[in-house]
């Protein structure tokens, strides 16, 4: 079966090798003409050039009249060297008109091509038979079949044919002179031969020309094609549809109020991948191209990315065939339930940046991305006043960080038993000169979306480090500070080595940082995040789990991982006093970490009735409003100085 598979993969070849010689594309037909107009400026010039100098020669002669020439060989050769002047004009002219664009006959040039060819091969067969210098006859025959085979191309078979025919005539017309001798019938054939062969090889080279030449010319359409066009769907990629949006905005018949950029987010498209597999999902995907082209048909249509498709159409209509998208999509998949939402943006300006506004419709869809009951959502002003906060945001963490707009706050952890402190969680602020405070939930989630975060907790943990080092310097109460590492810290930056630096550098003991890792961060297996915890803890720190019971693995968390400190997510004191299911709960939890070992601090304290009972069920630490509110390292300093706080870092 190989065998016979290779046989017929050597015939294809050689079949296709075949047709490459014998059929040419129009690309290299059209190379090949144009070769030879650009090669018949030349030509034309020399020969007409040699014409008119044999010309002034034959009438200087008459002139002289040196008796050497008859009447009728003056007649016999003017009208000879006038007819191939006129032949050699013509051609230069076409030539020059060509390429300038003035004609684009094509079959006029091939014409002027073979007249000018038989005029000079049978000029040079004719001068040659009646020449009076018959020692140098041959050369005049020789010069045309140089000028019209060796500088004009012709297909090898053309070129034999014609090579044959006109060396079969010269040596016919030349025996009729005088008989041939063998050296002149071998050095013919020899000629021949020459002839042949320099035809062939200009074709030739030529032909390979124009082949790489239009194999150049396919890459780059292609490499333009695909620049342009999205390669798995073949709808526009955001290249080009940033490019005709462009330029359909701008057109004067555009009416910008009327056109509508819609984002398009295909939902839960990742279980579909992980059911049928990626090669099926790049087909779904092809076909949920083709739904909204054809939906929108006459819009303009693009791939964004991953399952993110783009459209920029009008508005009339526009609810009614998302809707029809929706219901077809959904009919191509039953048993897994794929949502679709839309954020649409409309433009302000007939210069409106389409990235900008696409960058509008995504966060308009992205509004609307837990509410179920919604599918298209419209940008609005709140959400413009959002995005740009956002934006702010994202452009200035770096300048925040550097000019000391976020700094370390300081919440208090008390003992229980007593209410003395000991120690503190350390929480960012944004101080920004331009927005004002911004609180956490304004920054943080904003960060951790851009996977900016790790710039966010590094900072803190150097703020951290510097004032502990201050207080030590200044002999002032040294509070343990807890810093929080969130799972981008991981992927981002290195934690461990950062901390570490930081503690030499500051050369502070490591008994003075705790190192928090929220249970969310713990829900999926991370090996980094794994050999991390195990750096910290080899390094000597402790280890304390955040939020516990905010997430849906608790209990896998407390078993696959070793942590020292378990704090209680404040989720649970919400509802301290009415829900009857609060406080066992709790008791159990607290029960549960002293029995594996781990202390436990519960956040979120702030009523006597949650402390004391906290306190009831051994709970070891509390943190909360009900001992104070983030603040900053001096107003904590002048808490304690006043003995609004009582520092006992031991029971």
């Amino acid at each position: 079966m190989n065998f016979i598979k290779n046989f017929v993969i050597k015939i294809k070849g050689t079949i296709k090798k075949i047709s490459e010689h014998l059929f040419y594309s129009d690309y290299v037909k059209e190379y090949l003409f144009v070769s030879d107009v650009r090669s018949s400026i030349y030509l034309s010039v020399v020969v007409s050039a040699l014409e008119i100098w044999m010309l002034i020669n034959v009438i200087s002669g008459v002139v002289m009249s040196d008796g050497q020439r008859s009447f009728l060989w003056t007649i016999q050769h003017t009208c000879c060297y006038l007819l191939l002047l006129s032949t050699a004009v013509i051609m230069f002219i076409y030539a020059i008109l060509y390429l300038n664009g003035k004609i684009k006959n094509k079959l006029i040039g091939q014409g002027i091509k073979i007249f000018f060819s038989v005029t000079g091969l049978a000029f040079g067969l004719y001068i040659s038979y009646i020449s009076y210098d018959k020692s140098g006859q041959v050369f005049a025959f020789v010069t045309m079949e140089v000028f019209c085979l060796g500088l004009l191309i012709w297909h090898p078979f053309l070129t034999f044919i014609i090579l044959t025919l006109t060396f079969g005539l010269y040596l016919y017309l030349q025996n009729r002179l005088a008989p041939l001798s063998y050296s002149i019938k071998i050095n013919s054939f020899t000629l021949w031969i020459a002839m042949l062969m320099s035809g062939i090889n200009i074709h030739h080279q030529r032909r390979i020309e124009a082949q790489k030449d239009e194999n150049l010319e396919k890459l780059n359409f292609y490499l333009k094609n695909k620049s342009l066009v999205d390669e798995l769907t073949g709808l526009a990629n955001l290249d080009c549809f940033q490019r005709v949006v462009m330029e359909l905005l701008q057109n004067e018949d555009t009416e910008v109020s009327e056109m509508r950029f819609v984002y398009i987010d295909l939902e839960n498209f990742k279980n579909y991948n992980e059911k049928y597999g990626f090669r099926r999902g790049n087909t779904f995907l092809r076909t949920v191209g083709n739904i909204i082209k054809e939906t929108f048909e006459g819009e303009l249509t693009a791939r964004l990315s991953d399952d993110h498709f783009v459209v920029f159409t009008k508005a009339e209509g526009l609810e009614v065939k998302f809707e029809k998208v929706r219901d077809l999509i959904r009919e191509q998949e039953s048993e897994i339930q794929l949502g679709i939402k839309a954020g649409i943006y409309t433009p302000k300006a007939r210069y409106t940046d389409p990235t900008i506004a696409l960058d509008h419709a995504r966060y308009a869809c992205a509004a609307i991305k837990k509410h179920f009951n919604k599918t298209i959502s419209e940008y609005n002003e709140e959400m413009d006043s959002e995005f740009k906060q956002k934006k702010y945001i994202i452009n200035n963490i770096d300048n925040a960080v550097e000019n000391g707009w976020i700094q370390a706050y300081y919440q208090p952890v008390v003992w229980a038993e007593n209410g003395k402190l000991c120690g503190v969680e350390a929480l960012a602020r944004w101080n920004d000169p331009e927005l004002g405070f911004l609180s956490p939930a304004m920054f943080v989630p904003v960060l951790e979306e851009y996977h900016l975060i790790h710039k966010l907790d590094m900072c803190i943990m150097r703020q951290v480090c510097e004032d502990l080092h201050l207080s030590y310097k200044n002999h002032e109460a040294v509070i343990p500070a807890s810093i929080n590492f969130s799972r981008l810290d991981f992927e981002l930056a290195s934690p461990v080595q950062e901390i570490e630096n930081c503690i030499k550098s500051y050369g502070l003991s490591k008994e003075d940082i705790h190192v928090e890792i929220t249970e969310s961060a713990l829900l999926d297996s991370d090996k980094k995040l794994q050999k991390a915890m195990e750096d910290f803890r080899a390094a000597g720190y402790s280890l304390w789990l955040d939020d516990f019971g905010s997430g849906y693995s608790g209990l896998n968390v407390l078993k696959d991982f070793s942590f020292d400190m378990m704090k209680i997510d404040m989720k649970f004191l919400s509802q301290f006093s009415e829900n009857a299911k609060t406080q066992p709960i709790l008791s159990s939890v607290v029960s549960l970490a002293q029995k594996i070992g781990m202390q436990t601090l519960t956040e979120g304290v702030e009523t006597e009735e949650a402390r004391d009972f906290l306190r009831s069920i051994g709970c070891q630490r509390l943190q909360g409003y009900l001992f104070g509110k983030p603040m900053t390292r001096s107003e904590l300093l002048q808490k304690i100085k006043e003995g609004v706080y009582d520092v006992s870092l031991l029971k």
